[in-house]
């Protein structure tokens, strides 16, 4: 199984006689925790700002078609690491939990493979994409062959570092890449006329600069000479990743599914309308990402009775922290209106998309680490493309047939909320829930849910009443339901502090 990796650690202690009380606190320790995803979080939230400052800045400095054909490269782009066909996820979980040194010999000789493997898959591609494209879109799909390249080695040092628990460089790199490529965007545009190829050559401009900063950090050329054959790393990191690559590419494809669906269906115009609005995303799905990050690579140390432990609290956490901050939107509502008065009906499709975020975040951040530290990479992946069919059936006929943007919006909530329900079931022998936990999670979810829909309905008269509302009626609810999860919360935080 691909999770023995990992899991050797926990084995060897067992045998040795260590108690699954004391392995579960060696190895989860929520102070530890709390610190990385502080580390990282803080990245996360200032590459956030540095995001949301883009959502608003670029669609006033080009026009509305520019600003679709930047999406669509932006789009096509969350596909750059499937073309790495899972080397980079196998190394993840070939290093995950170990000391920085005991693989650093490992890093040069998969950062060669790596670039090579790249080149050879991309360059046909770039050939055939300079060919075959018509104008506007042909400059898309060379520039994205040529991010691809960057991003697949950046992915792969920020792997290395992740697997080591070193979050600093992460967290640079994370604001380092939309800082200068703001940066770069502000300065041209204070000379010259921008349009979607200038935005897009400075976006592969800001993660090329960080690529040399982690090169810079990790030194791959230092240090002896690995023993590790090159083909032979390349073999054991494809064979035990290309599941992961794949199931992840799904669930990629899954959560832009709309986008996808409204980008063949819709005009370029609609599309940017659409695609401001998932955007809009960006800043709660970047977090999911880093908490993502920093829950693999400890939980890759707990035992599995520690993990069913560990579950339950984290699943209803993550709904509660998105219940607290779901009036997002009414921030979100008065940037668009005020700043960019062209994309007023992106607001609409917001309000549902935000919808999803509790049940995205439980399955990328708990649901994906539980099945692949179990060995589950196979059975996640088959799971992933019944959705997947699914979801691109759901979201296409709504684009194509119903012709409205809203019912594409509805469609890819539905489908996240039967996505997750799957997931809880199948993977209920590693977490322990049943169905109990899983009609507590959808209550809290459908009256915080309810809660938020009244509030954004009545804030057209008085948004301050309305916020007021929606967090009068959240403190009933979780009051209600989750006072249990708070009394452990609390205790935590009482004893890491």
């Amino acid at each position: 199984m691909a999770s023995l990796e990992t899991t050797a650690p926990i084995l060897q202690q067992a045998a040795e006689g260590v108690s699954t009380e004391s392995r579960l606190v060696q190895a989860w320790k929520p102070s530890a925790i709390a610190a990385d995803v502080a580390t990282l979080g803080t990245g996360t939230l200032l590459a956030g700002l540095f995001n949301v400052a883009l959502i608003f800045v670029l669609p006033r400095l080009i026009t509305v078609e520019d600003y679709g054909y930047w999406r669509i490269f932006a789009l096509y782009a969350g596909y750059a690491g499937f073309l790495h066909f899972g080397f980079a996820d196998g190394a993840l979980l070939r290093w995950a939990g170990n000391p920085l040194e005991e693989f650093h010999q490992e890093i040069s000789v998969a950062l060669k493979y790596l670039f090579w493997q790249q080149v050879i898959v991309l360059a046909p591609l770039c050939a055939i994409a300079a060919l075959v494209l018509p104008g506007s879109l042909r400059f898309v799909g060379v520039a994205l062959a040529v991010y691809v390249l960057v991003i697949n080695l950046v992915m792969l040092l920020q792997f290395g570092l992740q697997s080591a628990k070193i979050f600093r460089p992460m967290a640079i790199s994370s604001v380092a890449a939309p800082a200068l490529f703001l940066g770069f965007v502000l300065l041209w545009h204070s000379e010259w006329h921008s349009d979607y190829r200038e935005v897009t050559g400075f976006n592969a401009a800001g993660w090329l600069v960080v690529l040399v900063l982690l090169l810079a950090w990790t030194k791959p050329w230092s240090g002896a000479r690995s023993a590790v054959r090159l083909m032979s790393l390349a073999k054991a990191c494809v064979k035990s990743g290309w599941p992961i690559v794949l199931a992840n590419t799904g669930v990629l494809l899954i959560v832009s599914a709309d986008r996808l669906a409204v980008s063949w269906a819709a005009t370029i115009r609609n599309f940017a309308q659409y695609s401001l609005a998932a955007s809009a995303m960006a800043v709660p799905i970047t977090v999911i990402q880093a908490c993502s990050k920093v829950f693999f690579s400890h939980l890759a140390g707990v035992t599995p009775d520690g993990r069913k432990r560990i579950y339950a609290l984290c699943s209803r956490t993550l709904l509660m922290a998105w219940a607290v901050m779901l009036p997002y939107y009414f921030a979100l509502d008065f940037f668009v209106r005020h700043f960019l008065p062209r994309y007023t009906p992106s607001l609409a499709y917001a309000r549902i998309l935000l919808l999803g975020i509790p049940f995205l975040a439980s399955i990328q951040i708990l649901q994906m680490s539980y099945a692949y530290l179990n060995g589950m990479q196979k059975h996640f992946l088959w799971r992933t493309a019944a959705i997947l069919a699914l979801t691109l059936g759901g979201t296409s006929f709504a684009a194509f047939h119903t012709n409205s943007l809203r019912t594409v919006a509805a469609v890819q909530v539905s489908v996240l909320a039967a996505w997750w329900l799957l997931n809880e079931w199948t993977l209920r022998n590693l977490t322990g829930e049943m169905e109990g936990s899983w009609l507590k999670f959808l209550s809290i979810y459908g009256l915080a849910s309810a809660s938020y829909w009244t509030a954004t309905h009545w804030a057209g008269r008085d948004v301050t009443a309305a916020i007021l509302v929606y967090y009068v009626l959240l403190i009933v609810v979780l009051a209600l339901l989750c006072r249990g999860d708070l009394r452990l919360l609390r205790h935590a935080a009482w004893k890491t502090s």
